[in-house]
């Protein structure tokens, strides 16, 4: 909260006029911020206006040949639009209303050059839920006719998030989640159902797997109950080959031992142990199958939880995230090769305030010095057989905002890194980042996007970190207070890293963007990137920025 106390202001004397010193202030500061150096290695411009749709789901996509298509679902409700990434106009537009009853997307997914729309449709009569598939003719922007994958009489419950940060779980989570292997050769959806029993000693989970070829044909699927109680065992992490076969990564909180479990066709469940120190925490763990064949599993680990108590005595558990675990093994869970790549403190230290560097040196010495909370947010294996790993901080705290006590939520620092196809750490950094605010994720947090020999990381930040220095904390950017689109582009060989300030999104070529959602941008070609925003007067425009060099 800002008080303002005006009791003797002093006045000067400019040009015959007379000034309050206040108002001089504030137009030095209104100078200084108008001098921002937009980067000249972006060309950006805005289309024409066109009638907004409103949807709690937006997605979108590139048909590679020159056009975008948005995906928007508003209830039960589904829209399909078509714009020419060259002229950014839009050239079709197909509102759809034949699903069947009480319908929700689950998946908009790109497989190859085929565009899928998958949802789940509750049978209130039988009592069954079905789930289909739609495929969308990217040359028209329509829909072609759903086709019924399968049906489940068990009641399905959430079992995935899109974000680790309560409030920010969208429509209430995941039910059918939706997975594809290495080459896109073989489609998984998992789900899980609603337990049996209450208590977790005495209930088995029942999942159900079903693995479906590029074109959704089926190739086998069911449910299958877990060889442990809930109270014995947490499910992590789950996979699909290219071969169909499904996998599952498990932790068992007596032993404290991960297990591989495959799942065979059949439905049985196949358990493996593996050597792996369970004493670690883990947040998350992301299952892949790699190129060779074999199933890579990586994760954040931390020594320990930290409590954080602020100074109003609000405490909250705190991730203080070490470094990662890389490992490969085989499709019967013995590990064939095994890295741990701890933050050095170096990099823990980067970008933090002096008071914070001095706590880290302290807790470095006892073993315990991280990164609070990183939240892996994209996992990117190459053809080369190399990976990309990156994270983001993410955590929420209890605090006063003015003299109201409220939930905000805090996106920083993004952790980027790079290991060879033989474990070999090629590069790891932190990208100064700073946001929080008091409605969710609204518009903050990156959009990750890769292209043919860079990364670009991109998220609103505050203008005042534009020429932070190596070792300077970034100044917080609010959500909901403007902002300018920022890019770090990052170097694919050596991770080096530069920053561009592409537009203040309440200045884009003379236009104002009222809503901004990073999931809103995406890449239509190698160097181009698109954004639609809401422009007011219900409608909607699309920002094109071209990299130049």
């Amino acid at each position: 909260m800002l008080i303002f106390v005006l009791l003797k202001i002093p006045f000067i004397m400019i040009k015959n006029k007379i000034l309050p010193v206040i108002a001089l202030l504030l137009s030095f500061q209104f100078i200084s911020f108008a001098q921002v150096n937009l980067s000249k290695d972006f060309k950006v411009s805005v289309s024409d206006p066109f009638a907004v749709i409103d949807g709690a789901s937006k997605e979108y996509f590139s048909d590679g040949k020159g056009f975008a298509i948005a995906v928007k679902t508003n209830g039960e409700k589904a829209f399909i639009q078509r714009f020419n990434v060259s002229t950014m106009k839009e050239v079709n537009r197909n509102e759809y209303e034949d699903f069947p009853p009480y319908n929700k997307v689950q998946k908009i997914m790109q497989v190859g050059d085929r565009l899928y729309y998958i949802f789940s449709s509750f049978d209130k009569k039988a009592k069954v839920e079905n789930i289909y598939s739609r495929e969308i003719n990217m040359a028209d922007a329509s829909f072609q006719k759903a086709k019924l994958l399968f049906s489940t009489s068990s009641e399905v419950t959430v079992s995935s998030y899109v974000d680790n940060i309560p409030g920010t779980f969208g429509a209430g989570g995941i039910r059918f989640e939706v997975l594809t292997s290495f080459d896109n050769s073989k489609i998984m959806i998992r789900y899980r159902t609603k337990p049996q029993v209450k208590k977790d000693s005495k209930n088995f989970d029942v999942l159900g797997f079903y693995v479906f070829d590029a074109g959704f044909t089926k190739v086998w699927g069911g449910e299958a109950k877990m060889p442990y109680t809930e109270k014995e065992m947490n499910n992590l992490a789950y996979s699909v080959t290219k071969d169909g076969k499904a996998f599952m990564l498990a932790y068992l909180n007596e032993t404290k031992a991960f297990e591989l479990f495959a799942i065979n066709k059949d439905l049985s469940v196949k358990k493996s142990k593996m050597d792996i120190d369970g004493k670690l925490f883990f947040q998350e763990f992301k299952l892949r199958e790699s190129a060779d064949g074999n199933i890579s599993c990586t994760g954040y680990y931390a020594n320990g939880l930290d409590v954080k108590v602020n100074w109003t005595g609000n405490a909250a558990l705190s991730f203080n995230t070490n470094g990662i675990l890389h490992f490969k093994m085989d499709q019967e869970g013995k590990i064939l090769e095994k890295y741990d790549y701890e933050f050095p403190i170096a990099l823990i230290n980067q970008f933090e305030s002096t008071r914070a560097q001095d706590k880290n040196e302290k807790r470095e010495g006892e073993g315990k010095a991280g990164i609070n909370d990183v939240k892996m947010t994209n996992l990117i294996q190459n053809a080369d057989g190399s990976t990309i790993i990156v994270g983001e901080q993410q955590y929420i705290r209890n605090e006063f905002v003015g003299t109201k006590q409220q939930i905000v939520y805090h996106y920083g620092h993004v952790i980027m890194t790079k290991i060879d196809k033989n474990g070999k750490l090629l590069w790891m950094n932190k990208l100064p980042k700073n946001q929080a605010g008091v409605v969710g994720k609204g518009g903050m947090g990156i959009r990750f996007i890769k292209s043919a020999d860079a990364e670009y990381v991109l998220f609103l930040d505050n203008i005042k970190n534009a020429n932070l220095s190596k070792d300077e904390a970034p100044a917080k950017h609010m959500d909901g207070r403007g902002g300018y689109l920022t890019a770090f582009k990052v170097n694919d060989g050596t991770g080096a890293f530069e920053k561009h300030y592409l537009f203040d999104i309440e200045d884009i070529n003379g236009q104002q963007a009222y809503q901004f959602k990073t999931p809103r941008i995406f890449d239509s070609s190698d160097k181009t990137f698109l954004l639609e925003v809401y422009l007011k007067g219900k409608k909607d425009g699309i920002v094109k920025m071209e990299l130049l060099k």
